[in-house]
């Protein structure tokens, strides 16, 4: 029986050994695409990576290995993206706000030259 080193983990008789480490490197952003910028995991992989199957977190080792990006996973029912877009319409309307001050402020120091 012979033992096979397979990327830093033993594998006896040459199966491949199951790669279940989190790739998590400490750099926890969220881009655009909804992947992480330092694990290139989803939210929802990086969220519930102790509840993953051996399996399941294997195949995510591989994909981020094979240098591929996590799809972000929507709700069926859509949530997600209304959700998202309640929070950008919040944040359009504190701007707004603020901008309508900045103005009549600007508009008092033009009116008093």
């Amino acid at each position: 029986m012979s033992i096979i080193k397979l990327g830093g983990r033993k594998s006896k008789d040459g199966a491949a050994a199951k790669d279940t480490r989190n790739p998590c490197i400490g750099l926890c952003r969220f881009g655009g695409q909804g992947a992480c910028l330092g694990c290139h995991r989803s939210k929802a992989e990086v969220k519930g990576w102790k509840r993953l199957s051996d399996t399941a977190k294997a195949a995510i080792n591989e994909r981020i290995r094979q240098g591929t990006q996590a799809v972000p996973v929507a709700k069926a029912d859509g949530k997600a993206p209304r959700k998202r877009l309640r929070k950008l319409d919040r944040k359009i309307g504190k701007l707004e706000a603020k901008l309508a001050a900045l103005r009549a402020e600007r508009d008092a120091m033009a009116g008093s030259d």
